[in-house]
């Protein structure tokens, strides 16, 4: 049997395929009119934007503010896959006759919700997942991470920054996914989604390496819990010491405060998972190679055959740009990770 028929063609040849449509305008009328598509995603409190671009046509669908939709891409030799769902937060109408469509997830929904709340003997994760169901967004993979005899979430921030907060409190990271539900977990090497080759399918690529931003490092909580049981957290400290967590070793030292930290476990942990957070950031990069559907944030990819093998391996994604112009064809951004984690 000829190889040609047995699988996807070769990256040089392939043909983009895209999938999109929001509000009442179907999918084809979409397609007919698409002059360009982006979708842009990260870690909280990033927030992910899809970015459509129509053709000046009289058939051209049209867009109102909250319409929802979605963004599936790939190639015409294999089956679409979903990149985004969200639902359309700004119009703009030029008098060319183009239109772009912007369009974003739940975590806009989160970064523009507010809210004055008081958490008692909660995890992270609870606070995480109470704060997505007040601002109706699905959630994923959500875990308990550190319990917290107290934490406030006040409207000074968004409910979105609360959620990184309480990421990096945990060692965690947040993010949507495709599927726009919320992600609240620590990341965690699994199988490649997608394995890239050196001299078949990466236009470019290139990695930083430079010592962690993290060292040694010493949290203090707040509150008398430490040395009086948890249920002393509401209690005056005079000595911060008994509630001191360190981990680490070497530059940069820091010296962090969490006031929702009221017990030395508390502290203890959230320093080491500071310094193994640090530690995945050891190792960054940026690889652009054709269109790469599967490669959202919070998975693996993996690259092989480069030149230099310190940029072989498994990478985890920590930021996606999917970009498709009709006229020249689909690229994939992904920013990466890899570390001693």
């Amino acid at each position: 049997m000829s190889t040609l028929l047995s699988g996807p063609a070769s990256p040089a040849v392939r043909k983009p395929a895209f999938e999109l449509a929001f509000g009442s305008g179907s999918a084809d009328d979409w397609a007919r009119a698409l002059a360009e598509v982006s979708v842009e995603a990260g870690l909280a409190p990033a927030v992910d934007a899809a970015s459509v671009v129509l053709a000046a046509r009289s058939d051209a669908p049209t867009a109102t503010l909250a319409d929802t939709g979605h963004v599936s891409l790939g190639f015409e030799d294999d089956a679409t896959v979903g990149v985004f769902k969200g639902a359309v937060r700004a119009v703009n109408r030029t008098v060319s006759g183009k239109t772009r469509v912007v369009a974003s997830n739940g975590g806009a929904v989160l970064a523009s919700f507010r809210l004055d709340q008081a958490y008692e003997q909660q995890s992270a994760g609870d606070v995480v997942r109470d704060l997505a169901g007040r601002a109706a967004v699905d959630s994923g993979s959500i875990d308990d991470g550190p319990s917290l005899p107290y934490y406030v979430v006040d409207s000074r921030r968004s409910a979105w920054e609360h959620v990184a907060r309480l990421a990096a409190l945990a060692g965690f990271e947040a993010w949507i996914d495709a599927d726009n539900a919320l992600h609240f977990r620590p990341f965690q090497a699994g199988s490649p989604a997608q394995t890239f080759t050196f001299g078949l399918d990466i236009l470019e690529l290139d990695a930083l390496e430079a010592p962690p931003n993290a060292g040694a490092v010493t949290v203090v909580g707040d509150g008398a819990a430490g040395s009086n049981g948890s249920d002393a957290w509401s209690w005056n400290l005079k000595d911060a010491s008994p509630l001191k967590g360190t981990a680490g070793t070497g530059d940069p030292a820091l010296l962090l405060q969490f006031g929702a930290l009221r017990s030395a476990d508390a502290a203890s942990a959230a320093a080491q998972a500071i310094v193994d957070k640090a530690k995945l950031g050891g190792l960054t990069a940026r690889l652009l190679v054709p269109g790469a559907p599967k490669a959202g944030v919070g998975t693996t990819i993996a690259v092989a055959s480069a030149p230099d093998d310190t940029l072989n391996g498994a990478w985890l994604v920590r930021g996606v740009r999917h970009k498709v112009v009709k006229a020249r064809g689909y690229t994939t951004l992904l920013l990466l990770a890899k570390g001693d984690t």
